[in-house]
């Protein structure tokens, strides 16, 4: 029977929907002499800076514009908090897990993976909101010394508070790789370099900003904004989605979330680059002229396919076997199991889902020349070559792991993935050796380069190599690749489509 009064009694009954790893977690981190410590350091630094900074202004501090130093300083204060130790607790909250075997406590009870991502990224935002508490009367003061306003402080306190958190899902989801001990150093040292990086970037910004104030007024400063928090959401999702499918039982279907989150960023490029085409006033810079439409377009095919060649080194170097469980979760109808397939666990399904995303970025690039009433025939070139390239060496790389899973029975995804790697590092470091020990001064000619991309594909934007011949040679290996994966793609499709319901 519960003793808590009548007036507590919906607070206790509210709190039995909290995270039980909200609690767990907020419970170890505000006992820890790690919070202690930080807290009373942030109150003393901002203490310090608020007396001595006084005093060393003497009478200057009633006329001048000191507001925004001050300010700055107790930002510098508040970012190593939120940008160093808060994401790094929540990393080692993660690690810890394992190093004292309570993961395995964890994954026999009814928590989801979901929740116990969720658990940590909401204690490490409780942390955050505590030392927000600490360090805002601080910076309220900086308003009274004039040379600082009130939506800067708030924009600044906002966006700092979105990448802190941005900061701590990249902790979490770097941590959920930690399933080896003699990994952790390596992931321990990476993190805190990134994360210095980012509070190094955080810094920089904010005191860039102190010298040249926000544009409030201004629709194309809403519009960066709103591009910046889409993409950093996207990427939030994604990052979610990856730490959800690590923690995830290798029998489940660890992939489909993580494919619409990857799938959701490619679209929203897109849609983000539509409207700047349609409505260019939003960004305050004048149409788009002839000249510059194939530039924008080159730039943005050439960030589409760094993104898909890293998405397809995961999703094509998968097992194309699907489990049980993954099974008994399908639809009943077939043309739902068809428009699921490129989301569902397998490597040539992962392929499937990599070109169709390819051939989306190709009729991108046609609608975007139609839609601007200009055709550049060598940048279309370029983006079909980009397309190629991915599709040769991935396509590659999904043959030879399924090959190689034939003959080696411990052969594993992560060895794929590397393959693939060494593949590209041959294919671009072979033409530069041979070019070394050139003996007969004939390397114009693309077929010597076409393994290699980087060369390849700045000749092309540059129009420096015979690109009809190129082409064509491109065409070739795409077709051949596609031929030796077409089999493996359509046992894919039939292994979701009439594969029988598991119960």
């Amino acid at each position: 029977m519960s003793t808590a009064s009548p007036a507590l009694a919906p607070i206790d009954r509210a709190s039995d929907w909290l995270n039980p790893i909200l609690i767990k977690e907020t419970r170890q981190a505000l006992k820890s002499r790690q919070f202690v410590v930080t807290f009373s350091l942030m109150l003393t630094s901002s203490w310090l800076i608020s007396v001595f900074g006084v005093v060393m202004e003497g009478a200057g501090a009633e006329y001048r514009e000191i507001g925004g130093s001050f300010f700055y300083g107790y930002y510098v204060v508040l970012a190593v908090a939120i940008f160093l130790i808060v994401p790094f607790s929540a990393f080692r909250s993660l690690l810890s897990e394992r190093d004292q075997h309570t993961w395995e406590v964890l994954s026999i009870t009814t928590l989801k993976p979901r929740q116990i991502v969720w658990g940590k990224l909401s204690s490490a935002l409780l942390q955050i909101f505590i030392y927000y508490s600490a360090i805002t009367p601080f910076m309220a003061f900086s308003k009274l010394l004039k040379g600082i306003d009130v939506p800067t402080i708030a924009l600044v306190l906002v966006g700092s508070l979105v990448w802190s958190m941005v900061l701590s899902l990249v902790a979490l989801t770097v941590g959920s790789f930690g399933h080896q001990r003699y990994w952790q150093v390596f992931l321990t040292l990476g993190v805190l370099l990134g994360l210095l990086l980012g509070l190094f970037t955080a810094l920089q910004f904010v005191g860039f900003r102190m010298t040249i104030a926000f544009e409030f007024d201004s629709q194309a400063f809403w519009t960066t904004v709103a591009i910046i928090a889409t993409f950093l959401g996207a990427y939030s999702v994604l990052l979610l989605q990856i730490a959800i499918g690590q923690l995830t039982f290798d029998a489940d279907n660890r992939t489909t979330g993580v494919r619409l989150a990857s799938a959701g960023i490619f679209w929203l490029a897109l849609v983000w680059s539509f409207v700047g085409m349609a409505y260019h006033s939003w960004f305050g810079i004048p149409p788009m002229t002839p000249a510059d439409a194939p530039a924008f377009l080159r730039v943005l095919a050439t960030l589409a396919t760094i993104h898909w060649a890293l998405v397809g080194l995961f999703a094509v170097t998968e097992n194309d076997q699907l489990s049980r469980r993954v099974r008994r979760n399908l639809p009943r109808w077939a043309i739902l199991r068809l428009l699921l397939t490129p989301l569902l666990p397998g490597g040539a399904r992962g392929f499937l889902y990599v070109l169709g995303h390819l051939l989306a970025l190709y009729a991108f690039a046609q609608a975007f020349f139609h839609w601007h009433g200009t055709y550049d025939q060598q940048t279309v070139n370029y983006v079909v070559a980009l397309c190629c390239y991915v599709v040769i060496y991935l396509g590659l790389g999904s043959v030879l792991s399924r090959l190689a899973r034939r003959f080696m029975g411990d052969f594993r995804p992560a060895h794929a993935r590397v393959l693939t790697l060494l593949l590209l590092a041959m294919g671009a470091i072979l033409p530069q050796t041979l070019y070394f020990f050139d003996q007969f001064n004939n390397w114009a000619t693309p077929q010597y380069w076409i393994t290699d991309p980087f060369h390849t594909l700045a000749a092309v934007s540059s129009g420096s190599l015979d690109t009809a011949l190129l082409m064509r040679l491109l065409a070739a290996g795409t077709v051949v690749i596609l031929a030796i994966n077409g089999r493996a793609m359509w046992r894919g499709i039939v292994d979701v489509v009439r594969g029988p319901a598991v119960k």
